[in-house]
């Protein structure tokens, strides 16, 4: 706002005084920022391309051996870049229904190179597990997926 306020006075007066040279610095003005935005708005879009093709998949029960570690989820990197980090939900839904029985928040930093897979055996928070649900069900009671919210890439273009 104060920047308007004392932009807009300094740009007329200009005009006034030298209107051929005031237009050509306000077209030069206007075609750097146009530049500007469509630069930042095709990052963001290949930014946001790249994150779409990272997902993230989960067998259940079938790939874990260690009962402390009861869900398999496997993150596939589809990109050409590298991931850093990628934060999901694991969600867990009985055969059949809709609603969520189960679901927490996780975060891998595991780095996933371009066109790779990372497989891993994730445990349940004990706080809001399956042991609060009514007749103590087991992790393969259930059917699991994956919801991936972010993903971070390596800085490296």
């Amino acid at each position: 706002m104060v920047f308007m306020v004392v932009a807009v006075p300094i740009v007329l007066v200009c005009f006034f005084l030298f209107p051929r040279r005031t237009l050509i610095a306000l077209a030069a003005v206007v075609c750097l920022a146009a530049v500007v935005g469509l630069y930042l708005y095709l990052r963001q879009s290949d930014g946001q391309n790249a994150a779409s093709m990272v997902t993230g998949t989960s067998s259940g029960i079938e790939d874990c051996v260690d009962p402390a570690r009861p869900v398999s989820v496997q993150l596939s990197n589809g990109s050409d870049r590298q991931v850093n980090v990628v934060r999901f939900r694991l969600i867990a839904k009985r055969p059949g229904f809709s609603t969520e029985t189960y679901s927490d928040y996780f975060t891998s930093d595991k780095i996933i190179e371009p066109h790779a897979v990372f497989a891993r055996c994730w445990a349940l928070n004990p706080y809001r597990g399956l042991e609060t649900l009514p007749g103590k069900p087991l992790p393969g009671d259930f059917v699991w997926s994956v919801d991936i919210s972010s993903v971070e890439f390596a800085d490296n273009e």
